[in-house]
């Protein structure tokens, strides 16, 4: 299992978050809305610009698509210092509160929850 954390430019989010909606079975999108993000200049100054975090736990099968597609859908054009970033740790365990179900299995949206 594994954690997909994203920071990403705040005025993309709608258009990661429904390319990501497009991805078979994914359990979920948590974001945070930053008020700001420093972003060094050669200077020595920050830029700010406002970001978003997406934390999204998947299955290991599911990370590179994930990936892939906050990466294509949250670049700007070519591309600029300031797009964001991805982290993506391992999970060891994941655990549904409702029924106490473990790992993979816990990560799957359960069907009398849609």
């Amino acid at each position: 299992m594994k954690e997909v954390k994203a920071y990403i430019r705040e005025h993309m989010l709608d258009h990661v978050i429904d390319a990501l909606a497009a991805i078979p079975d994914l359990p979920g999108i948590a974001v945070a809305h930053l008020r700001e993000y420093g972003h060094a200049t050669e200077d020595g100054g920050l830029v700010r610009i406002e970001m978003a975090k997406l934390e999204i736990d998947v299955t290991d099968g599911m990370a590179e698509a994930v990936v892939e597609t906050i990466v294509s859908h949250a670049r700007t054009g070519a591309g600029h210092p300031g797009d964001g970033k991805i982290f993506v740790s391992d999970l060891g365990d994941a655990i549904r509160i409702a029924d106490g179900t473990r790992g993979d299995a816990a990560m799957a949206v359960r069907d009398d929850a849609r």
